[in-house]
């Protein structure tokens, strides 16, 4: 992924590899000023063209001056550099890891469609909201890819979460999700979905389960799918996860600790680090879509 051209092309937008370019051309050429004028020095103490010794040292000096001014201005200008993370990095690596890949920092992903994706209480109390939306083709999978913030009022629950979107035939028409144990109930205001039980003991144990009705979710509960619920839960993506299959469409969620990708890129972040750390992020689609 690391490929020479691209990378250059990043360090190249971000802007910090020519300061640092500058400054370490300005390092070199203080090294020729203060040689020039330990040399100037020199000659006059030995007397040997005395009048030119003077007049170099005197020019280095004010040339040494000058520079060094110039340098520590560059060297603030690079301590004070905050540039966009995901403009600079995450979306031309987007662009170029996917096929058809694209981000954007802002989110396309409304309310009504995060509660449309049947994996979230719709009470009056939860708020939600999406950012780093993240979207593309990728091993023959059409996907997308949102941040999601979850905010309840009543009992202060603030989570944060990746959703994911995947264009994948499924077997049924109405919504089954499976959460895991651990997950908050979901609060339906479509009295259709509620809690059901499976004719599966070992799926009713690892997860909660809600559809129109049971025949619905044994439908879909073949061999592959068990295997592939079980798969999904041992990545170990975050502590809660929620599977939706709903009519040719396959969503996973997982809870994170933040926001997927920082939003500022200083002299401290190396680029080459930065990318092989999105691009592990971006492998999540890779893994979820071999499951799936």
């Amino acid at each position: 992924m690391k490929k020479k051209k691209f990378l250059y092309k990043i360090e190249k937008s971000v802007g910090f590899m020519k300061i640092r370019n500058q400054i370490s051309s300005i390092n070199m050429m203080l090294v020729f000023l203060v040689f020039a004028a330990v040399l100037s020095v020199y000659l006059n103490h030995t007397g040997w063209l005395l009048s030119y010794g003077i007049i170099v040292a005197g020019v280095s000096m004010i040339a040494l001056a000058l520079f060094l001014s110039y340098r520590i201005k560059l060297q603030v200008t690079l301590n004070n550099m905050n540039v966009d993370y995901r403009k600079y990095l995450v979306e031309p690596l987007a662009e170029e890891y996917f096929e058809n890949g694209s981000f954007t920092d802002k989110g396309n992903l409304t309310e009504m469609e995060i509660i449309s994706t049947h994996m979230f209480s719709d009470g009056k109390d939860y708020t939600y909201t999406s950012c780093n939306e993240l979207k593309g083709v990728h091993k023959g999978i059409r996907f997308v890819n949102s941040d999601i913030f979850e905010n309840c009022k009543s009992n202060r629950i603030r989570v944060f979460g990746r959703l994911f979107e995947f264009d994948i035939k499924t077997g049924n028409i109405n919504p089954v999700i499976f959460t895991t144990s651990t997950a908050p109930i979901i609060d339906f205001q479509d009295v259709n979905i509620h809690l059901i039980k499976t004719s599966n003991d070992e799926i009713n144990r690892m997860f909660r389960i809600y559809a129109f009705d049971e025949n619905e979710a044994d439908s879909i509960l073949t061999d592959s799918t068990i295997q592939k619920l079980k798969q999904l839960v041992a990545l170990q993506l975050g502590k809660i996860i929620k599977i939706c299959f709903a009519n040719d469409k396959v969503y996973v969620y997982y809870t994170t600790d933040k926001y997927t990708y920082d939003e500022v890129l200083t002299k401290k972040n190396k680029i080459p680090e930065e990318i092989d750390i999105v691009c592990e992020k971006f492998n999540d689609v890779g893994k979820l879509i071999d499951i799936l």
